[in-house]
């Protein structure tokens, strides 16, 4: 089958809300006549089995199930699968319910106005930690790489597909966060666009993978996998800049 757009959603440990977030997505995804493809990241709760069963009346539903290897592992092996399948846009979006389903028409309707089309979070109720490795990120690219992005890690983004399938090949392997390193190429591609602003609900289940001070290892994490693409990967990406 042909879809307009495949919806990328990594899952861990969501048993608690992922049927009606999943059920929610899947409404968007027949209006938009696409599918939502669920990555379940080797959660150790009911999820995979939720997941299975939806999956089993629900056509608009691929769900795919990896060996536990984080965030970064889940979003990339999704968009992967994703673009095997052919679709004209991928959307990203995380499974916690804090970006409600009704919000996508949003930026569906932009997909006219740019090949990568990023959200903006407001309202945010993170930890002040969490809340600056977002605000680092920003900085980074800023600084580091000359290029303004206002939220460069955000879990709603829309992308047309050639597009993703050329910008991640420069995408370094095991990345923590991979999304953050899309924005960047995107942005110095000049193919990016601001999307609409995306008001933060609360989650509607589960408790966040990074929290306290492990944030800030995975910040350090962060500047040091950016500081060596600058070195290392910058430079044949400009060369051959799409």
């Amino acid at each position: 089958m042909s879809w307009a757009c495949v919806t990328v959603m990594p899952v861990y440990n969501e048993a608690e809300c992922v049927e009606s977030v999943c059920l929610d997505w899947i409404r968007q995804m027949a209006d938009a006549g696409g599918a939502l493809l669920v990555v379940d990241d080797g959660s150790s709760d009911e999820s995979p089995r939720i997941l299975d069963r939806l999956a089993a009346n629900e056509p608009r539903l691929i769900v795919v199930h990896q060996i536990n290897g984080g965030h970064g592992a889940a979003v990339l092996n999704g968009y992967r699968q994703a673009l095997a399948l052919e679709p004209d846009w991928v959307f990203q979006v995380d499974s916690d319910g804090e970006m409600p389903a009704g919000l996508f028409q949003a930026i569906w309707a932009r997909r006219f106005d740019a090949e990568f089309v990023l959200g903006r979070r407001t309202g945010r109720r993170a930890h002040l930690l969490r809340l600056s490795l977002s605000t680092a990120h920003r900085w980074l690219l800023g600084i580091v790489f000359r290029v303004s992005v206002r939220d460069p890690n955000i879990p709603f983004r829309l992308m047309k597909t050639a597009r993703l399938r050329r910008l991640l090949e420069f995408v370094p392997p095991g990345v923590f966060a991979p999304n953050v390193f899309l924005s960047l190429l995107a942005a110095k591609a000049g193919v990016l666009a601001d999307g609409p602003e995306v008001p933060v609900a609360p989650r509607a289940g589960g408790s966040p993978s990074i929290r306290g001070w492990r944030t800030l290892r995975l910040g350090a994490r962060c500047a040091g996998e950016l500081a060596r693409f600058r070195m290392r990967g910058w430079l044949r990406f400009r060369e051959v800049m799409p």
